[in-house]
C-alpha cells in the first residue's frame, strides 16, 4: 500500500505543470508547511515559473541560503517578475550572498515598485524618509519622494502616512506647503490604522456609584 501511495504521488507530480506545482508550494506555505512547500515550488522553479523563483528565493533567503536564493530572485527578476526585483533588489544593497552595491539594488527595488508591488513602494517611501539606499536630505524633498510616499501611505504604510500628516500641518520635510485639510486627513487616516478615537481622549470616565 505504501508503495502503491508513492507510485500515485509520483504520477500526479509528473503530470502537474509548473503553475499547478507553484499553487501547491504556496498553499504548503501558507499553511506552515514551508519544507512541503520546497518541493513543488524548486519543480516549478526548474522550469522556470518566475512567481515559484521569487518565493523559493524567499524561503531560501530567510533561512540563509543566500547564494542559491539570490540566483532564483535574478531568474524571476529578469522575466519581470516584481516579487524577483524586490529579492533581488534587497539583496544586492545589503550584499546578502553578492557585492554589496547600493544604487543597483535601489536601481531592482524601484523596477518592481514601478510594477505596483507595494512592499517594494514602501521600502522606497522608507528610504526617502530615513535616507536609505543613497538617498538624501535633498531628494527627500524632490515630487518623486512625494509622490512614492503618497503611494505608500495609500496603501496605509503608517510612516508615510505619519509624515505626510507633519508635513502638511507644518509646511516642511517634504515638497509641500502648509494645508490643515491634508494634514487632518492623513491623522484621520493614521488614528484609524492604530485605532485610536479622538473624541474619546477628552472625555472623562463617570465615576461609578
Amino acid at each position: 500500500m505504501l508503495f502503491l501511495s508513492g507510485v500515485l504521488l509520483f504520477s500526479a507530480s509528473a503530470i502537474a505543470g509548473p503553475e499547478e506545482d507553484y499553487q501547491a508550494g504556496v498553499k504548503s506555505y501558507r499553511d506552515g508547511d514551508v519544507v512541503g512547500a520546497m518541493v513543488p515550488l524548486r519543480a516549478a522553479s526548474l522550469a522556470g515559473h518566475a512567481k515559484a523563483q521569487a518565493l523559493l528565493g524567499e524561503i531560501l533567503d530567510r533561512t540563509d541560503f543566500d547564494e542559491d536564493a539570490i540566483v532564483l530572485f535574478r531568474k524571476s527578476a529578469e522575466q519581470g517578475e516584481p516579487d524577483g526585483m524586490l529579492g533581488l533588489g534587497v539583496m544586492i544593497s545589503s550584499g546578502e550572498g553578492t557585492k554589496k552595491d547600493i544604487l543597483l539594488g535601489r536601481d531592482w527595488i524601484l523596477k518592481a515598485a514601478e510594477k505596483g508591488q507595494l512592499l517594494a513602494i514602501n521600502v522606497i517611501a522608507q528610504a526617502y524618509l530615513k535616507g536609505e539606499l543613497g538617498y538624501t536630505e535633498a531628494d527627500r524633498t524632490t515630487p518623486a519622494a512625494l509622490n512614492w510616499i503618497k503611494l505608500a501611505a495609500a496603501s496605509d504604510y503608517l510612516p508615510a502616512i505619519d509624515a505626510l500628516a507633519l508635513a502638511y500641518a507644518t509646511g516642511s520635510g517634504l515638497a509641500v506647503s502648509a494645508d490643515r485639510a491634508l494634514a487632518e486627513q492623513y491623522q484621520a487616516q493614521a488614528n484609524r490604522i492604530r485605532n485610536i478615537d479622538p473624541a474619546a481622549k477628552g472625555k472623562k470616565k463617570q465615576r461609578r456609584m
